[in-house]
């Protein structure tokens, strides 16, 4: 494997998602390969930043070469590439991985500082990390439409992170849920969307797919899903499943084990 292909598969290899082979390949290449090496490490940076951001107010004397380097990163991001970042549906996690790390990186030096009450300092920090949400939530949403599965599948498990997601994100979520190819990410969109149920647009949305869907496992998923947020409106999309004669009966018994809760 070349350098070209051990990047293309250093997420699955992080997730432990490759087959023996694959991944002693990788772990070998990694050995030799300094460039690769590097790659991984901030691959991994980034996920880590992910979950675990501390918040901690600055010096004062930190504040000049952090608003240097803020504005260097704001007229960074403020060109084409950035835009076209957006755009790409498909091979763009790497670029949005290398900007949300460069981001990730101002964000370090700009916490290293010890707690100090001012409020000049609180205000920027909040500007700080509401940017630096808006940043993961693109990385999401390149993601979430690259051509490997798996790597559908991952971007939608940290969409389901996002305490207040977007609207980008949630109708990512929605489109993968009505039309992914693969039933495991539909699966995860339904079940990550179940966590943003207090949005309108949510809730119609579940309630057209269980009325059009014709997999088994997601009407399942869709009705444990509706009855839990206890979605009246989902009622005669149920029944209907009732009455449709191609509906497996395990299915029906879903429906009949739920719907009395919502009638």
């Amino acid at each position: 494997m070349n350098c070209q292909q051990i990047e293309d598969h250093l997420i699955d290899y992080l997730d432990q998602n490759l087959d023996q082979e694959a991944h002693q390949k990788i772990e070998a290449h990694l050995k030799d390969c300094k460039n690769c090496s590097k790659a991984l490490q901030k691959l991994q940076e980034v996920f880590d930043a992910i979950d675990t951001d501390p918040i901690e107010l600055p010096r004062a004397d930190m504040k000049l070469d952090f608003e240097q380097m803020l504005e260097k990163e704001k007229a960074l991001l403020n060109t084409p590439k950035v835009v076209s970042l957006e755009k790409r549906s498909r091979n763009s996690w790497k670029t949005a991985l290398q900007i949300a790390a460069t981001i990730t990186l101002v964000v370090t030096a700009y916490f290293l500082g010890k707690n100090q009450n001012n409020e000049s300092f609180s205000k920027e920090i909040a500007v700080l990390e509401k940017e630096k949400i808006e940043m993961k939530q693109t990385m999401t949403i390149s993601l979430i439409e690259n051509e490997s599965a798996s790597k559908r599948l991952q971007a939608v498990n940290y969409a389901e992170e996002f305490e207040k997601p977007g609207n980008d994100i949630l109708k990512a979520l929605v489109n993968k849920m009505r039309y992914d190819d693969h039933i495991n990410v539909r699966l995860a969109a339904a079940e990550a969307l179940a966590k943003f149920s207090d949005s309108e647009m949510v809730r119609k949305a579940l309630i057209d797919v269980l009325d059009k869907e014709q997999d088994p496992s997601m009407q399942i998923e869709l009705i444990q899903i509706l009855v839990s947020i206890q979605e009246k409106r989902a009622v005669p999309s149920m029944e209907k499943l009732l009455q449709e004669e191609k509906t497996p009966d395990y299915v029906k018994d879903q429906v009949k084990i739920g719907l009395p809760s919502l009638i």
